[in-house]
C-alpha cells in the first residue's frame, strides 16, 4: 500500500472519530442537564480520575503503539471538550 491509500484510511478513521465523539457530547449535554437539575457541579474529579485511571489499564492491557500516557492525554482533553457542552 502506498502513502496516499494509508492517508485515506486515517481519512476515514478520522471521519469515523468525529461522529463519535459528537456522540459522545452528546450524552455529555444530557448528563449535564442532569447535574443542572440536581444542582451538581459539572466537573466532577473523581469520576475523571476514575475515567483516566481505566483508560490508561486498557490501554495497557491492549498494548499498541500509544501508551497509557498518551491515552490519558487524549481522554483528557476529550473529557475538557465536552465538558463544555454540560455547562
Amino acid at each position: 500500500m502506498d502513502i496516499n491509500e494509508w492517508r485515506i484510511r486515517i481519512d476515514e478513521l478520522n471521519d469515523e472519530l468525529m461522529t463519535i465523539l459528537n456522540k459522545r457530547a452528546t450524552y455529555a449535554a444530557e448528563i449535564g442537564k442532569i447535574k443542572k437539575q440536581k444542582g451538581l457541579p459539572v466537573f466532577d474529579e473523581s469520576r475523571e480520575t476514575a475515567v483516566l485511571n481505566l483508560v490508561a489499564e486498557k490501554a495497557k492491557k491492549a498494548g499498541g503503539p500509544l501508551s497509557e500516557e498518551s491515552f490519558r492525554n487524549i481522554f483528557r482533553v476529550i473529557m475538557e471538550e465536552t465538558r463544555k457542552v454540560e455547562e
